[in-house]
């Protein structure tokens, strides 16, 4: 079935390329100069292509077979040992399931010449993942087409209801005069006489389902008589030529074929050509005259409407589904030169009628006879896994809980679903009973396996596999993939607990690092070593093997928890320190980083190489955030800030690019010096030296003299400092507050008379007043 459809929308696509370029390619040429020859050939190339599609299979011999288009990329490159060729009929070979033998490079074909700088591998991994991926692709649009096109029919047809019921709830026009018009036009036009409706929202006449006949309000009430029968007489015109019927059936192709970029084109042309017919019948009952000064009132009053519909909410754009007079991509100056200057778009003749409609129907069937059928060898089974739906209903009504795991991480893509409680034997290597069903599915470079183990209700069960698809029997290599699968969920269900006492009561802790070194995926390795770790206090042989095997894992999150599980397992050694911290510019993501610093940083040894490999893993952040919240973790309250610690803190600082971050930073080592700042206070003021704003240098300074005693060391560091400030507010602010800090000394009151000058009259007054309790009367 998937097959048929989409080789349909295949030959469709092709077919509608070829129709729709060579009306497209006449008309450009100007071969199709008379209106009426041009609305016919884009109407039968339109519609035509559907038809010449769904006849073709009937009577098409010539066939090309695509059947490498869906094939693994694992079959496709595996040399075979019998040739087929497809010739009328198609065949079907059955295929050996994929193994995993890596495939030989094939010899080039007789006559093909591979030209290359050095020796290449034709089998080359990432040229059959690219070819793989170039597949998959294709294969999703084309199966995707089927269900968008659904969706937009479907889509097309809720709006003609709308659109109908829309119009049936306007007022009808009370107009003796245009109604009686309106049966005259409709007379002339052998239709119906329609139902006139007044519409105070949309700015053009059209025409609606059943038959009706929307006037504008305002249109009608600037219109003169003469004009108004005119634009009535366009739009009966339209109910003469059966537009709206073509108009919907147009719109359904549309939607139909969506990949096709020629049909918005052939939709275009299809609606100038049908307004340029009925502006001519419309011109030969009411005048051209009176028709073309109509459509130009009717084309300013759309311009209006669209003008003012910009700047207000609700307001209604014209129905799609409905000929309207004036759409807005109508080429209106091509239309009133046509009504103007006479062009030909009346009738034909009878006779060129007949043979237009020969030659019509002569090129769809030469189409369907000449274009090559493309035939879709084996699409991919469309595998829809309903399991997660009908579990939940078996929990509803049974009240089973009913678990879904969904893994995707390099390259391997796991689900499992199961219902119920699943019981396992001593190894975990097989399930032993089970309350429903059992479902594991994984896909791995390409290959798709699944098992499935339900209970047959007799204290049974009854196991099923698949591989790609196709139901396999449970061989040897299946085992194998199952006793592995069934092993990680055990682990998933129970924990990595009883799987890591298991093993440390056959092989020890050797027996547990093997197996967490082959754990097939970051989560397990880390459930392992966080199991390994609860079991007991672990050596530091054991630490530094963990802390290397969770460095080899690719998923940062995974990474980054087993990392903080073996900094809060113990107190970590100062070489164990250097390793943990080596690995952290590996983590991808500041956050992990920051967050395995964070957590090291009330246990860093005051060990020289320690601490370079935390000031070269905190380099290594983008975000001045994450180097602050590092940086002030050093020196917490958590834990003693020893001397070393803060003198490092302080020039980590200098790592820090912005003023609040930096200013921070000082300030937290500011008050972890716990009063005694002489110290660090030449190195605190080299690196305030390095913060560019003057309000943050203050700030900084600041908190050094409220959080320290400043005697006169400091006091002569500060003032160094103020001499890099600019001459204005923050400089005097600060000066005044250290003022009260300072020492009665001569010398250092001559440094701060010193950094008072330059300041405005009034400042170096404020800040000379400041000093006045420390200088004799």
């Amino acid at each position: 079935m998937i097959e048929a459809l989409t080789g349909w929308l295949l030959n469709y696509l092709l077919h509608s390329t070829v129709m729709l370029g060579g009306v497209w390619g006449l008309e450009r040429a100007g071969w199709l100069k008379h209106p009426a020859w041009r609305e016919a050939f884009w109407r039968a190339a339109f519609f035509g292509a559907v038809l010449t599609a769904s006849v073709q299979p009937l009577t098409q011999v010539t066939r090309v077979a695509l059947p490498e288009l869906w094939a693994p990329v694992s079959q496709q490159g595996r040399p075979t040992d019998v040739a087929s060729e497809t010739t009328g009929e198609s065949s079907a070979t059955p295929t050996a399931a994929p193994t995993f033998t890596p495939r030989p490079a094939e010899r080039p074909a007789a006559g093909l010449t591979v030209v290359a700088d050095q020796a290449i591998d034709i089998g080359d991994e990432s040229m059959l993942r690219r070819r793989e991926l170039l597949r998959d692709g294709l294969a999703s649009v084309l199966l995707s087409w089927p269900l968008v096109a659904l969706f937009g029919i479907g889509l097309t047809l809720l709006r003609w209801l709308a659109l109908r019921r829309q119009v049936r709830a306007l007022p009808v026009c009370d107009d003796a005069e245009l109604a009686q018009a309106a049966t005259e036009l409709a007379g002339i036009a052998g239709v119906r006489a329609p139902t006139l409706r007044v519409s105070p929202h949309w700015a053009s006449p059209l025409v609606a389902p059943g038959g009706q006949v929307c006037l504008p309000r305002r249109l009608m009430r600037t219109l003169d008589g003469q004009q108004r029968v005119a634009v009535l007489a366009h739009e009966i015109a339209h109910l003469r030529r059966h537009d709206l019927a073509w108009r919907l059936a147009a719109r359904l192709v549309s939607q139909l074929g969506w990949l096709q970029p020629l049909n918005r084109l052939a939709v275009r042309r299809l609606d100038l050509l049908a307004e340029l017919a009925c502006d001519a019948w419309a011109a030969a009952e009411a005048g051209a005259m009176p028709l073309a000064e109509g459509l130009y009132v009717c084309a300013r009053d759309m311009a209006a409407a669209t003008a003012a519909a910009e700047g207000r909410r609700g307001a209604r754009p014209m129905p799609v589904l409905a000929s309207a007079m004036a759409a807005a991509r109508s080429p209106l100056m091509a239309r009133m030169d046509a009504l103007l200057a006479g062009s030909p778009a009346a009738g034909t003749t009878p006779a060129r009628r007949r043979l237009g409609r020969v030659l019509i129907a002569g090129g769809l069937c030469a189409v369907a006879l000449a274009v090559p059928m493309l035939v879709i060898g084996k699409a991919p089974r469309l595998n829809v896994d309903l399991s997660g739906v009908g579990g939940a209903f078996s929990s509803a009504f049974s009240g089973m809980k009913v678990t879904r795991q969904v893994m995707i991480s390099n390259g391997v893509e796991r689900r499992v679903n199961y219902s119920g409680d699943l019981e396992f034997n001593a190894d975990e290597t097989d399930v032993v009973s089970l309350d429903d069903k059992l479902s594991i599915m994984e896909r791995v470079d390409g290959v798709t396996r699944r098992i499935e183990i339900a209970a047959d209700g007799k204290g049974g069960q009854v196991r099923r596999f698949w591989l790609d698809g196709d139901m396999k029997l449970i061989d040897a290599p299946a085992q194998a993939w199952i006793t592995t699968q069934i092993e990680l969920v055990a682990e998933s269900v129970q924990g990595s607990g009883p799987r890591v006492e298991r093993l440390l009561r056959k092989g020890g802790v050797e027996a547990a690092l093997a197996d967490i070194g082959k754990a097939p995926e970051s989560m397990a390795r880390r459930s392992r070593i966080e199991a390994l770790l609860e079991s007991g206090p672990q050596s530091d042989d054991t630490v530094s093997q963990l802390i290397a095997l969770s460095g080899r894992m690719k998923d940062d999150f995974q990474r980054r928890t087993a990392f903080i599980a073996l900094i809060q397992h113990r107190t970590l050694a100062p070489a164990q320190q250097r390793d943990l911290l080596s690995l952290v510019p590996t983590l991808k993501g500041d956050f992990d980083r920051r967050e395995v610093i964070v957590a090291l940083s009330p246990q860093l040894a005051n060990d020289a190489g320690v601490m370079t490999a935390w000031q070269q893993a905190v380099r290594g952040f983008g975000g001045d955030f994450d180097k602050r919240t590092a940086i002030v973790a050093l020196i917490d309250e958590d834990h003693e800030a020893t001397p070393d610690r803060l003198r490092t803190a302080i020039a980590a600082s200098g790592m820090i690019g912005g003023d609040f971050d930096r200013r921070t930073v000082l300030t937290a080592a500011a008050h972890r010096m716990r009063g005694d700042a002489a110290p660090y206070a030449a190195t605190y003021v080299d690196a305030v030296g390095g913060i560019s704003g003057d309000f943050d240098r203050r700030s900084a300074l600041t908190a050094l003299m409220d959080e320290t005693k400043v005697d006169r060391e400091v006091a002569l560091q500060i003032l160094r400092a103020s001499g890099a400030m600019s001459a204005g507010f923050d400089r005097a602010e600060l000066l005044i507050a250290l003022a009260e800090h300072l020492p009665a000394d001569q010398e250092v009151l001559s440094q701060y008379r010193q950094a008072a000058r330059g300041l405005s009259t009034h400042d170096r007054g404020r800040v000379e007043a400041a000093i006045d309790h420390l200088t004799p009367t």
